[in-house]
């Protein structure tokens, strides 16, 4: 079998909902050809949108892609998509498992929800990545991220575990209440950054939010050292190339429980 490559033959005047694709369980290309899928206030089928070839429903490639396809990796389990283009809103969203690839840039509320998986943005992502979605109280549950680029304002929201790498800068009221987790960011950090957080794991070449933190001095960096190779090693790149880094651990106003690595 081979992939099922999906290439969009409209420049939508409408958004259109993906996320069908994640329900994907036949191989049957001309079934998934003669299936209707709603675009603007009538039915379409598939083959009047997308130019479909292959069969492999687990492996799946979308061509020529734009900013109103929505919805795509909406509750994915065990699929890996590949996107050629820029998306819509809701990439990933409640994403249980599988793997995304997008070699553009994303909308709004990317990944919130996601519960696991991994997903890799090779562009740059709008506001409220890993926000909170309307059924949970937790913008990121669990997984991997990586964006090469920007991520925008109000993102981040209730993270309770798992890996985001921002190779770009971050908005304001970004990485709030959060619970857990680890957060690379290596460009600038907007205003109101990490407030009312319990405890995380903050790794940035900003040194202008330092003055928030307490410095701590002969650092053990057993951890630091592990996660810079692992995540070098899963991206192939020196992302984090610093060994040496000053670390700071707990609030001055507060002391939560936040460690600061400044790279």
């Amino acid at each position: 079998m081979s992939a099922l490559n999906l290439k969009c033959k409209i420049n939508s005047k409408h958004r259109l909902d993906m996320s069908w694709l994640s329900n994907i369980k036949s191989d049957d290309v001309t079934k998934l050809k003669n299936t209707k899928i709603n675009y603007g206030n009538k039915l379409c089928k598939v083959s009047e949108l997308f130019i479909v070839s292959g069969n492999d429903h687990n492996e799946i490639k979308i061509t020529n892609s734009n900013n109103r396809l929505d919805n795509i990796g909406h509750n994915l389990k065990n699929k890996k998509i590949l996107i050629e283009g820029n998306v819509g809103f809701g990439l990933a969203k409640n994403m249980d498992s599988g793997e995304i690839i997008l070699k553009g840039n994303a909308g709004d509320n990317a990944c919130s929800g996601m519960r696991g998986g991994s997903v890799s943005v090779y562009g740059s992502v709008g506001n409220g990545l890993c926000s909170l979605p309307t059924s949970q109280n937790e913008g990121l549950i669990d997984g991997f991220i990586y964006v090469q680029k920007n991520v925008g304002s109000s993102s981040i929201i209730r993270m309770r575990r798992g890996n985001v790498i921002i190779g770009g800068s971050i908005g304001d009221d970004s990485c709030l209440e959060m619970i857990s987790g680890s957060i690379t960011i290596l460009g600038r950090i907007g205003k109101n950054f990490c407030k009312k957080a319990r405890r995380a794991t903050i790794i940035t070449r900003d040194r202008s939010i330092c003055k928030n933190y307490i410095k701590a001095n002969k650092t053990d960096l057993t951890f630091f050292n592990f996660y810079r190779l692992n995540i070098n090693k899963i991206l192939n790149k020196n992302i984090i190339a610093s060994k040496d880094p000053q670390r700071y651990f707990g609030t001055k106003s507060k002391k939560e429980l936040i460690e600061l690595f400044v790279v």
